[in-house]
């Protein structure tokens, strides 16, 4: 799909803001994407996303959507938005939803997804998981919502400077 059949970035920004549930419905309807990247993905990243994962993660629809993966390496989607991430990071794929809120969301993004079943150990194909990404996010509430079941891995905090 290329990006002209994809989420308008600019639009779904407004449908976030405004809080635009039929508009951000259809997106998911017609399964659309941004630079190979989910409704739910780019809603994880968005400052103010937090309701749409709130209103959409728990539909029986919506809830293989919590756990799927990016089959597109981050750069593209990075490049557009203007992230700050290293080329190892870039370069990768299969980043879900919790990974980017993680990454880049909100603190209480990252609490929605986790409450509605996503899995922390889903791996990029370099191996890096939403909780090793945790342990490297200079943000307390999002570190503190991973050490909960914590299987603390020293090796996480070496892998710290790719982000």
């Amino acid at each position: 799909m290329s990006d002209e059949e994809g989420i308008p970035l600019a639009e779904f920004a407004t449908y976030i803001e405004e809080k635009d549930t039929q508009e951000i419905r259809e997106l998911f309807k017609a399964d659309k994407k941004f630079k190979g990247y989910t409704v739910m993905m780019i809603a994880a990243m968005h400052t103010h996303g937090t309701w749409v994962l709130e209103t959409f993660a728990k539909e029986d629809s919506k809830k293989e959507k919590v756990n799927e993966a990016a089959e597109v390496e981050l750069k593209d989607l990075a490049r557009t938005l203007q992230l700050d991430v290293d080329d190892d990071i870039l370069s990768d794929k299969k980043f879900t939803p919790l990974m980017l809120a993680v990454m880049f969301g909100p603190p209480q993004s990252v609490k929605v997804l986790l409450d509605n079943g996503a899995k922390i150990d889903l791996m990029t194909n370099r191996g890096f998981t939403a909780k090793m990404f945790a342990q490297c996010r200079d943000d307390a509430e999002i570190k503190g919502y991973f050490q909960r079941n914590r299987e603390f891995c020293a090796a996480y905090w070496g892998n710290c400077n790719l982000m």
